[in-house]
């Protein structure tokens, strides 16, 4: 088995950064995006195959939808390594190595923004891949493939934990979005000017600016196509574990009440053209 005989299912900006990757890395990528490139036969000749589809939630179940990842991967024929990027809840990898035992599963968590996303691809804060205890052997060699974070932000673990330092990244990110607003409501309540204040609150170090600027895309709140998703399936996976989640259920309210009235929709995460 060559592991560096890539395939990748999924060509957004996730699945394009690892195609452009590897590409000019000078390696032949087998390809799959069901908008008409390449074809699931090619990406079969493939042995590590890297899963870059779309992980939504679904507003009717509150819960993530895995059905685009579970079909990539139930296309492949026996044997391969497959390395999932895709956002998929703690625990996931594991099932997924249990239902499919000719493969082995391992998780690689993506920290990109769409706008600036191979940039992002070749510049991580962080590096990790995930392994089930079938795939443990492989996870350096995988991550070896991938480009390097800082100092000890490049390693391995399992997958459980990748999974959860993916989600747990995001919530945070999208907390400080809503806190931000909050205190922008504070301030103009009081008749404080906000911009006075808010690079002041973020020169601490320990809040930094992240979040602050409230009209950051033009609109208050947090969207895009991950943060909305995958909040709710924080949540939701808080549900399933008995944890208390009241106090983020009642922030992502506020955040699609603080949408809606702008005239905007929370982007769940499903592609505009299925």
């Amino acid at each position: 088995m060559d592991i560096k005989n890539i395939g990748i299912i999924g060509l957004g900006f996730l699945g394009g950064s690892v195609d452009r990757y590897f590409s000019e890395k000078g390696l032949a990528v087998r390809r799959y995006d069901k908008k008409g490139i390449g074809s699931l036969e090619e990406v079969n000749g493939a042995d590590t195959v890297f899963i870059c589809v779309n992980t939504p939630f679904n507003k009717d179940t509150q819960d993530i939808d895995l059905s685009y990842v579970e079909s990539a991967i139930g296309s492949l024929t026996e044997g391969k390594i497959v390395v999932i990027r895709s956002t998929i809840p703690p625990g996931t990898t594991d099932l997924f190595q249990k239902k499919f035992p000719s493969h082995k599963f391992l998780f690689n968590p993506e920290f990109l923004r769409a706008a600036t996303a191979f940039e992002d691809f070749m510049n991580p804060p962080r590096q990790i891949v995930g392994f089930t205890e079938e795939s443990r052997d492989l996870a350096r060699e995988i991550l070896d493939l991938l480009p390097k974070a800082p100092g000890e932000y490049t390693g391995t673990m399992p997958a459980r934990a990748a999974e959860l330092v993916k989600y747990a990244s995001n919530v945070m990110l999208a907390s400080k979005v809503a806190l931000g607003n909050k205190i922008f409501d504070f301030a103009h309540a009081l008749g404080v000017d906000y911009e006075l204040i808010k690079d002041m609150i973020g020169a601490d170090p320990r809040i930094g600016q992240y979040g602050l600027t409230v009209s950051y895309e033009g609109f208050r709140g947090y969207n895009g196509t991950c943060f909305p998703k995958d909040v709710r399936t924080f949540i939701a996976l808080g549900k399933k574990e008995g944890i208390e989640v009241g106090w983020l259920k009642g922030m992502d309210d506020e955040n699609i009440a603080r949408l809606e009235s702008q005239g905007l929709e929370p982007n769940y995460g499903y592609p505009k053209n299925p």
